[in-house]
């Protein structure tokens, strides 16, 4: 009995011994895992605050362009934060312009180090976005020195106005509504006078009442006018009327001629990358079926006109070296491959939209922009600026023409050197010329609003590399 004891007491210790051991393995399986858990928690960590570091590039640097478009990144390391809980993390960016002109692409490149004084990183990170830049908030209407006229039925609603030159409202005219009154402005540059002004104009007119109202024509909002006095014939308050929220008119207020917004020709004819001829029936419908589509960055030379019961179907910028016409039942549809970025119609000669054409947006509400470059100048149809004489003969000449059934809405359309002639009613997105004619016009509703000289830019893809 006492030997089975002994050995019985042996057992017990063999056994302890054993346990301790499976205890001891546990232990350091579980640290052993316990670590790699912390560790790759921490390299985690590292790479989810690189990838915040290089997206924080991204806003410091949309943030500089919003200042200065020239920015072109960060080349130098920017420190983001330098602690002993994160580490230090830096980033460096680059911009790079597109072929287009109103995008670039910002790419930012992110490095996290575990203390101040490493020199390998422990994460690195790499974003690139596409940001594009959108014209700040100006106005829908915005005439050059030849001035705006409405008169007939015209009226401009729900939009705000700009005029370098002259405003004159004959017949039943009217600019905004006694519930909803609009801003407009007339800088009364139109001087000196006559058909030979000579180098200096267009400047600001020594003489006073730029603006001429008839006796049934009416302005509701707030009006500031350079040298206005006069409110206009109607008794006993005059044409110029406040409506509900307006100022009326502005006694002595000034408004500084605007520059109209220029456009980059050069950038989008460097972009061409399909040429083909006007009146090919790969473009236009000569013959049916009746559907056409214009890709992106095309070019066409000589005339090009869109009629019948063509549908045409764009997806990007297209560039004409003669006149366009849009005429028939022809419909002109935005390609949802566009997003919100308005294709440039651009044109060498005039453009005219008639009969029952008709223009549609995509899913995005994207419209188009029409942009004549035609000018009764030497530079044609290559001007940057013009002045003096050649501005005022230029103004006069009826580079877009716009009637018909004019349901345009969120089109845009633009003289750039010449004369922009609406007739009709319904909606247009923009107009812009030197000199714009709605006498032969009916009620308009503009919808968007032009450039006041300078863009906001926002991101409008992410893509982590």
């Amino acid at each position: 009995m006492t030997n089975i004891k002994k050995n019985e007491n042996g057992m017990i210790l063999v056994t302890l011994i054993v346990l301790m051991t499976a205890f001891a393995i546990i232990g350091l399986a579980l640290t052993s895992y316990t670590t790699t858990q912390y560790s790759q928690t921490r390299n985690n960590l590292f790479a989810a605050n690189a990838l915040q570091v290089a997206e924080a590039g991204i806003e410091q640097s949309l943030d500089q362009i919003n200042q200065n478009e020239a920015f072109a990144g960060y080349t130098t390391e920017q420190t983001f934060f330098n602690n002993s809980n994160q580490g230090r993390g830096v980033f460096t960016t680059v911009v790079s312009p597109t072929a287009d002109s109103n995008a670039k692409v910002i790419t930012s490149t992110a490095k996290v180090f575990r203390t101040a004084t490493a020199i390998k990183p422990v994460s690195t990170k790499k974003v690139k976005v596409t940001i594009v830049g959108t014209n700040s908030q100006g106005y829908s209407v915005q005439a050059g020195p030849g001035g705006l006229t409405l008169g007939g039925a015209a009226s401009i609603n729900n939009s705000d106005v700009y005029i370098n030159g002259k405003l004159t409202l004959t017949g039943a005219a009217r600019i905004g509504t006694l519930v909803q009154p609009v801003n407009v402005n007339v800088a009364n540059a139109a001087c000196p006078t006559g058909n030979n002004p000579g180098p200096t104009y267009a400047q600001v007119c020594g003489t006073a009442n730029p603006i001429s109202l008839d006796w049934s024509t009416f302005i509701y909002g707030t009006v500031c006018a350079t040298g206005q006095t006069n409110k206009g014939p109607a008794i006993p308050f005059g044409n110029i009327l406040t409506g509900l929220g307006g100022q009326g008119l502005k006694n002595g207020c000034v408004a500084p001629p605007l520059s109209q917004t220029p456009y980059d020709k050069p950038a989008q004819v460097s972009a061409v990358s399909t040429t083909g001829a006007g009146n090919s029936n790969t473009y236009v419908c000569n013959s049916w079926p009746f559907n056409r589509t214009w890709p992106a960055n095309l070019k066409l030379t000589g005339n090009v006109n869109v009629g019948g019961a063509c549908i045409l179907v764009i997806k990007g910028d297209t560039y004409i070296t003669g006149d366009l016409v849009l005429d028939g039942a022809a419909v002109v549809i935005v390609d949802n491959s566009v997003g919100t970025r308005r294709p440039n119609i651009l044109v060498d000669g005039k453009i005219t939209v008639t009969g029952a054409a008709s223009i549609l947006s995509n899913l995005s509400g994207t419209g188009v922009n029409f942009i004549s470059m035609k000018a009764s100048a030497a530079c044609n149809p290559n001007c940057t600026a013009l002045s003096g004489n050649e501005l005022k003969t230029s103004q006069g000449v009826e580079t877009v023409s716009v009637a018909g059934g004019v349901n345009l809405a969120g089109m845009s359309f633009n003289a750039q050197w010449g004369k922009l002639t609406i007739g009709g009613a319904g909606s247009v997105g923009t107009a812009q010329g030197q000199t714009i004619d709605m006498s032969g016009a009916g009620s308009i509703i503009f919808g968007t609003v032009l450039s006041s000289g300078s863009r906001s830019w926002s991101v409008t893809s992410y893509q982590q590399l």
